[in-house]
């Protein structure tokens, strides 16, 4: 027994225990970790690890692995991994981390791959159910599983991330993926090769699939994928997915996906079994600019053998769809229904608009058929309802358009015909119109078109294209006149479409008596022909009118064809465009170096306000010698030149212009040598040699040779003794400039570089003119200005040094001009200005003096500019007869505060003194305000025929597009003396037009539409008198001044108190007098009475005139009391007594009153006559009392010699009467009738 137990110590346990060690040893020595790689490089010589480091069980590195085969080279940098000793007992595999890094898997290229072994190929059988099970026979735990720099490239493609981390769990049947990383995802493709269309449908074969074991992924996050494939890029921000895979089904729970053009959210159910059940459902929401907040959702249920698809877009892009398919069936059987409200195109500013589609396909690969209808508009065309049935043959590569409906214009529009795919791409229509009215859409062209037309073709990249239409005929009715279009044409393009071939029997077009035929071909050999006649164009278009005719034939190969044209016009007209004459002849032969004569004429034409007398343009010569002439005279513009130039193989064109002279408002600039003009055609190169322009002493000169192209411009000018008159024309009316210009332009620029250029100009001792009633000059000693531009900075200066005192001085800098923000840097300076320039303005006698001076700098940038400084008006002094108020002195100050601007100001009068306070700001320009106030003591106004005293407490309020003016104007005493005035003064109608200088209309300042609003009280004090056509009285009440937009109104009440009106050849008492305003200014509400004096009358009774009702219509009546018939009234108040009275009647006073009422009314014809013979104020009236009543005629010569004749209505003596006024109230009048006199007379007034 020993002896046995012996030997199993010795053969059994020693061995076993020696094998334990031996394995112990090896799972946690590092010298076992190196025996294993060694026996492993043994067992494999492929295999090759440099640096081991560390033990099986407590941890093993491996760095610098390499293994190579005749097909891979494989490489790590680093491998590691590390298990739980403790997981071990447990009859557990517990791997806290696997971590490879840098590996690169190549395919080698210098080995052909193995062939096959066709002894050894494998054939997979279909596994069973049950066969598939597979279970983990122990529990494995991966913490984190790490593959890092990873790169893999076979054959032509390549894949490769940055970082992959999962972690792995598996148990029985169950694998659990969890917390998976992938980042930096790169997969390239070899560029996919041109293969032939696949016309047939496979129908996919659907496995039994049965999972060996559950798989649970989750939240599997995979960042920043590429996708590249030839130019094909694509690149995935983010996606994430969660899913169950179970041997019955495959469940994703969630998968998310962010694209730079989307994002994506979907979930899905597919059960393994049959047909694959499924249902899943998505939402796309794009973020493209186009389709921005586009979205889209969609649900797929069913299975495999009929798959159900609902869609739904909301967004730009605005539809419905549901779909079925069999996918199982080798004819794959179909249905879609698409509908959608409104579909637009392009989804910005759209032009074209489909409302109420409604696509159905139904059938087969084998017969599909479309149903589509819509209604069509389109931005420049009439509305349209389509309807289109066609059949589409997948097999056979062929749709049969079986109809197609376009009903527009209460007509329709039908075509049939067929399409196909395959072997080339061609097609046969047939057209049809059937009543169309035009007018529906172009009210100018009313009629009815009918007519038919056959289209076919073909197309193929190796052929070309080929277009015919065997017939075209439309015929019908247009604006009211017959119309015919007949014909055929063909047209075909070789492969690259680069040459045309074109042939036609003959095309006809005839429009009434207008007439357009086409006939011939353009191939090999070129024979075309073409008549126009149309002797009447208004026929054929609302907005022409005249005649035109013509022919034109080309002739020759196609390479060197020769062109005959010949055209007429007379009196064309078109727009505001007209031509009474006009004749171009052409003959151009390529064949003969481009031979050409080419001559163009133009007679009598006009455009808006410009006027044409006459154009003739003649060109003649070849490629190696041609003259062109040019004459032109116009209303502002007369031109003529001669040129003369050669075209040289290498397509550089040498030329001279010879001679040539510009007339405008300008003046007249004459060539004064042949310019010399290069110009390079290929390069887009032009060369102009120095030269001169010469106007009288004027010159203007390119100093040096010009050169002009795409990619570079250097011109140097100088213009010398350029007199400024000549600029008149361009300034306002009434303004006019004189001196001397002298100016100089240096300018370079250069592709990718910034331009370059350098201004100066000089104007010595000249003078500004505003043409009054009496001239305002300002003149100036000396004027220059420069500027210059360089590394994208402008800087400039200007220095104006006045005549009689001032100067002006200005410099300013903007850089960064190719930036959006221009920095800014400014400065003004204008010192000792007086105001003696503006003296001519008030009469000799009168005083005007001031000085203005400024000093301003500006900073910040060209958008925003920061102002800081002052502008002052100093010492200000005004005094005269013609002077509106009398200023003792007066002070302003402007001062500027960045983006604000405050302005105070003190005026002295002999009467009190006047404050101005005003603010603005700019900081917003879309929102700026400023506001002024005035206030003060009384302030004396002089205006002619009124001297008014005020007192003011006003404010002014201003906005973009607005302003307000509010306050209180007191006038507490006012002398106003209005002289007669013609009867016909009326004011501008509503309709007037004011013309500039060019006689263009000048556009009215309210068009500006700067809304004015007002609401200013006026106060009349108890001195306000008036006197005016007969009228003596004092005023006395309140008014309201408002206005709100463009529509003033007053409201209130004035009264005449203490005054008396002169009527009927009396001095009538007013015994009441009220003007009421509610509207307008001039139309207020009368109410006056004015009576004979009581102390001139018999039987005291009262007699006078009542006036009542708006200004514009007054009602006049004569009244009395007691009340008495018109005629004794009228006694009364001419007579002061009865018609019946016992102390007579006086028939020449009636008779004189009478004749004096009738010429009242006469006074708007007697002032048009005097107008028309230039003497103003022009007026009939009658004179003195009883027998020495006269009828006078007067009128003004001058503004201040009036002339008046009277002859006597019972005594016929006539009496002429020259009066002239010396001063203000100073008269010289000599009479000369029965007695002739000479007297000096001298007007005043008291209260």
């Amino acid at each position: 027994m020993r002896r046995v137990l012996t030997w199993l110590n010795r053969g059994l346990l020693l061995p076993l225990l020696a094998l334990i060690l031996l394995l112990l040893g090896l799972l946690f020595t590092q010298p076992g970790l190196r025996l294993s790689i060694y026996v492993a490089e043994k067992a494999l010589p492929a295999l090759q690890v440099a640096e081991v480091e560390g033990a099986w069980l407590s941890g093993a590195s491996f760095r610098q692995l390499t293994y190579q085969d005749p097909q891979f080279q494989l490489s790590a940098q680093e491998l590691s991994l590390r298990l739980q000793k403790r997981c071990l007992v447990q009859f557990r595999v517990c791997i806290p981390e696997i971590k490879v890094a840098g590996l690169q898997l190549n395919q080698r290229h210098d080995v052909p791959p193995a062939a096959p072994n066709d002894s050894t190929e494998l054939v997979s059988e279909p596994a069973s159910a049950a066969g598939l099970g597979i279970a983990f026979p122990v529990p494995v735990r991966i913490d984190r599983l790490i593959l890092d720099q990873i790169e893999i490239a076979l054959a032509e493609q390549h894949l490769a991330w940055q970082h992959f981390s999962i972690g792995v769990n598996a148990w029985g049947n169950r694998l659990q993926l969890s917390q998976g990383r992938w980042h930096g995802l790169k997969l390239i493709l070899p560029e996919a090769s041109a293969s032939e269309p696949v016309n047939a449908y496979m129908p996919p074969v659907l496995p039994e699939i049965r999972l060996p074991f559950s798989i649970y992924l989750d939240d599997f996050q995979l960042t920043e994928l590429q996708f590249m494939q030839g130019e094909v890029q694509q690149q995935l921000q983010r996606a994430n997915i969660s899913a169950q895979l179970t041997p019955q089904q495959i469940r994703i729970l969630d998968l998310q996906l962010e694209h730079s053009a989307f994002q994506a959210q979907a979930a899905a159910n597919v059960q393994l079994s049959q047909h694959f059940p499924l249902n899943a459902r998505f939402d796309l929401q794009l973020a493209d600019n186009l389709l921005r907040d586009q979205r889209v959702q969609g649900e797929l249920s069913g299975d495999l053998a009929r798959l159900l698809l609902t869609l739904n877009s909301s967004g730009p892009i605005t539809l419905t769809a549901q779909a079925e398919a069999a996918l199982l069936s080798a004819d794959l059987p179909l249905q879609l229904n698409v509908g959608a409200t409104t579909l637009s195109w392009p989804l910005t500013e759209p032009q074209y608009q489909l409302s109420d589609t409604s696509l159905q396909l139904t059938g087969s690969l084998s017969d599909l058929q479309l149903q589509l209808d819509s209604t069509v508009n389109a931005t420049a065309l009439p509305e349209a309802k389509l309807a289109l049935t066609a059949n589409w043959r997948h097999w056979q590569q062929q749709a049969l358009i079986t109809n197609l409906s376009l009903l527009t214009l209460q007509g329709e529009v039908q075509a049939q015909g067929e399409l196909a795919l395959s072997p080339m791409l061609s097609w046969q229509l047939k057209l049809a119109l059937s009543e169309i009215a035009p007018e529906q859409y172009w009210p100018e062209f009313p009629g009815r078109l009918n007519g038919e037309l056959e289209l076919a073709g073909q197309y193929q990249p190796e052929q070309g294209l080929q277009l015919s239409v065997p017939q075209l005929a439309l015929q019908g009715e247009l604006r009211q006149q017959p119309l015919r279009l007949q014909g055929a044409l063909e047209l075909s393009g070789e492969q690259a479409l680069t040459r045309w071939q074109f042939s036609s029997p003959g095309l006809q077009l005839q429009h009434g008596s207008n007439q357009l035929s086409l006939r011939g071909q353009l191939a090999e050999d070129w024979q075309l022909d073409s008549n126009l006649n149309f002797p009447d164009l208004a026929q054929s278009h609302p907005g022409l009118a005249g005649k035109l005719q013509g022919t034109a034939s080309l002739r020759g190969a196609a390479a060197t064809p020769k062109l005959e044209l010949q055209l007429s016009a007379e009196r064309l007209v078109f727009a505001d465009a007209r031509l009474r004459a006009a004749e171009l002849t052409a003959s151009v032969d390529l064949a003969r170096q481009w031979q050409t004569e080419l001559s163009l004429m133009l007679r009598q034409g006009r455009w808006q306000q410009q006027r044409l007398q006459q154009l003739d343009l003649n060109l003649s010569g070849n490629q190696q010698q041609h003259q062109l002439k040019l004459a032109l005279q116009a209303d502002e513009l007369n031109t003529a030149l001669t040129a003369t130039g050669s075209l040289e193989p290498g397509q550089q064109w040498q030329g001279s212009l010879e001679q040539a002279s510009i007339t405008s408002l300008l003046g007249e600039w004459r060539l004064t040598a042949p310019l010399a003009i290069v110009a390079m055609l290929p390069e887009q190169r032009l060369t102009l040699d120095r030269h001169c322009w010469q106007q009288e002493s004027a010159s203007l000169c390119l100093i040096d040779a010009a050169n002009i192209s795409a990619g570079q411009v250097n011109a140097a000018l100088q213009l010398s003794d350029y007199p400024l008159q000549r600029l008149n024309s361009l300034l306002p009316l009434q303004s006019t400039i004189d001196g001397v210009l002298q100016a100089k332009l240096d300018l370079s620029w250069q592709v990718n570089q910034a331009p370059t250029a350098v201004l100066s100009v000089q104007a010595p001792q000249g003078r500004f003119v505003q043409q009054l009633d009496v001239p305002v000059t300002l003149p100036w000693q000396q004027l220059e200005f420069n500027a210059e531009l360089a590394a994208h900075q402008l800087r400039s200066h200007l220095s104006v040094q006045l005549s009689n005192s001032g100067q002006l001085q200005a410099q300013a800098l903007v850089s960064d001009l190719d930036q959006s923000n221009r920095p800014l840097r400014a400065e003004l300076t204008l010192s000792d200005l007086t105001l003696e320039f503006l003296k001519p303005l008030l009469d000799e006698y009168s005083e005007l003096s001031g000085q203005v001076s400024s000093r301003l700098s500006v900073d910040g940038s060209l958008a925003e500019p920061q102002v800081q400084g002052e502008f002052r008006l100093a010492d200000l002094r005004v005094k005269g007869k013609l002077a509106p108020t009398d200023i003792e002195q007066a002070d302003l100050v402007l001062s500027f505060r960045g983006e604000r601007a405050e302005l105070e100001g003190l005026v002295k009068t002999p009467e009190g003194q006047i404050e101005l306070v005003g603010l603005a700001n700019w900081q917003d320009l879309a929102a700026w305000d400023a506001s002024l106030a005035v206030s003060g003591d009384q302030l004396k106004l002089q205006i002619p025929q009124a001297e008014l005293y005020l007192k003011p407490d006003l404010r002014l309020d201003a906005g973009p597009g607005r302003a307000r003016l509010s306050g209180v104007v007191q006038i507490p005493r006012a002398a106003i003396s209005v002289d007669s005035l013609p009867q016909n003064a009326v004011g501008l109608s509503d309709d007037h037009i004011l013309l500039d200088r060019r006689l263009q209309p000048v556009s009215d300042p309210q068009a500006a539409q700067f809304a004015i609003e007002t609401d200013i009280r006026v106060q009349l004090g108890p001195r306000v008198r008036l006197e005016a056509f007969g009228l003596k009285s004092r005023l006395a009440g309140e008014l309201r001044v408002q206005q709100q937009q463009f529509n003033p109104t007053v409201r209130g009440e004035v009264s005449l108190v203490d005054g008396t009106f002169r009527a009927y050849g009396q001095d009538l008492l007013i015994r009441q007098g009220k003007l009421t305003f509610n509207g307008p200014a001039d139309q207020p509400f009368l109410n006056v009475e004015a009576i004979r004096n009581p102390a001139n009358m018999e039987d005291d009774v009262i007699a006078g005139i009542r006036v009542t009702g708006p200004a514009d219509e007054p009602v006049v009546a004569i009244f009395s009391e007691p009340a008495k018939p018109q005629a004794n009234a009228l006694s009364y108040l001419i007579m002061g007594k009865d018609l019946d009275s016992e102390s007579g009647f006086n028939a020449n006073s009636v008779t004189t009153s009478l004749i004096g009422m009738s010429i009242s009314s006469s006074g708007k014809l007697v002032g048009e006559i005097g107008e028309a013979f230039g003497v103003s104020d022009l007026m009939l009236d009658t004179e003195g009392a009883g027998d020495n009543s006269q009828v006078t005629v007067s009128g003004y010569l001058t503004r201040d010699l009036q002339l008046k004749y009277g002859i006597g209505i019972f005594q016929p003596i006539g009496q002429f009467t020259l009066r002239y006024r010396l001063l203000r109230n100073l008269y010289l009048e000599a009479v000369s009738g029965l007695d002739n006199a000479v007297d000096l007379l001298y007007k005043f007034e008291f209260d």
